[in-house]
């Protein structure tokens, strides 16, 4: 049992489990950027992780899965950040986007939608949109 499984709320977990996504995520073409690293740690200050916690989630990432947060828009910043550490480094890698799919379920969205809640995701940040456009998109997919 680490340190995560034994402290914090359900809403530290989910943290927690997204920072190990970010990493599995950035890992999966057998390699992390630098500019993958950097979105990583930019998600770990907006949650108050340290250093050494987050040194300890690149060397044990695997030992978490995605969890489900409670509110839509937490369900969408989570997606918003997987999304554009997909597309850090200049490309999207096979596994990356295998990875992302599988996280639009995982967060919860609608499985009749995910598709198109997937498809729409990349193409945001593809296209720059900016965060509050792909806010609204997913948001509009979710609701109709």
């Amino acid at each position: 049992m680490s340190i995560f499984d034994a402290l914090g709320s359900a809403e530290y977990k989910q943290h927690v489990s997204l920072l190990a996504t970010l990493i599995k995520m950035s890992a999966a073409d057998g390699r992390i950027d630098d500019s993958e690293w950097k979105i990583i740690e930019k998600v770990a200050e907006k949650y108050g992780f340290n250093e050494e916690a987050v040194k300890y989630l690149k060397k044990n990432f695997d030992r978490y899965s995605l969890d489900t947060p409670f509110s839509l828009e937490e369900r969408i910043q989570q997606l918003y950040d997987l999304t554009r550490l997909a597309f850090a480094d200049g490309h999207l890698d096979f596994k990356e986007l295998r990875i992302l799919l599988r996280s639009v379920l995982g967060l919860g969205f609608p499985p009749d939608k995910a598709e198109l809640i997937f498809e729409t995701a990349v193409n945001s940040v593809k296209n720059n949109d900016s965060k509050e456009q792909f806010f609204a998109l997913v948001k509009d997919i979710v609701s109709s």
